[in-house]
């Protein structure tokens, strides 16, 4: 079997069709490639859609999406430096947007969001690179806790525009790292 070369889009039903579309047209800088009442497409790079919402119509449900039930938990996006990173939390700060869930990961330092639908999204950053992730993700320390530590956004905006170090604010703390290779 031959793997993919990439990952295409992702497609979302939904009751909050304009919300969706609006919310993602803000958070990702993307663009409508195509709607009609029934269906939308929007891009935020050179692909021809990264994402597809087919309206559902009627009521959206007033519960809240059951996160012990199957299904997926959440799709990761990569952003290339902790500064564009922080730059991306600001913004959606600013919209009143905040991640429910901050962590240092070792291999990634990563923000959670919820979308108006409550989908899960993970905005992250690389810390390593693949030969070092993939050793750090088969050592002991995370063997021990594969989640890792929560962190404080807020912390590491100031550092950046303070121009301080950061590499104990990103960095789990079973990791060492120096703030000359991290990707700022």
């Amino acid at each position: 079997m031959a793997s993919p070369s990439k990952f295409a889009h992702i497609v979302y039903r939904t009751h909050r069709y304009q919300e969706m579309i609006d919310w993602y047209l803000q958070v990702f800088d993307a663009k409508i490639q195509n709607q009609t009442e029934q269906l939308s497409f929007l891009t935020y790079d050179d692909e021809h859609h990264r994402f597809a919402f087919l309206n559902l119509d009627g009521e959206p449900s007033q519960q809240q999406p059951d996160q012990t039930a199957c299904g997926v938990h959440h799709v990761a996006y990569t952003w290339d430096t902790i500064t564009e990173l922080m730059e991306q939390y600001q913004s959606m700060s600013a919209l009143g947007c905040k991640p429910f869930m901050s962590i240092r990961h070792g291999p990634t330092l990563s923000m959670y969001y919820a979308d108006p639908d409550g989908n899960g999204l993970e905005f992250q950053v690389d810390l390593l690179d693949v030969k070092q992730a993939n050793a750090f993700m088969e050592s002991e320390a995370f063997y021990s806790n594969a989640i890792g530590e929560p962190f404080d956004p807020d912390e590491i905006v100031a550092a950046l525009k303070n121009n301080q170090p950061i590499a104990a604010l990103v960095m789990r703390s079973d990791q060492t790292a120096v703030d000359n290779v991290l990707p700022i």
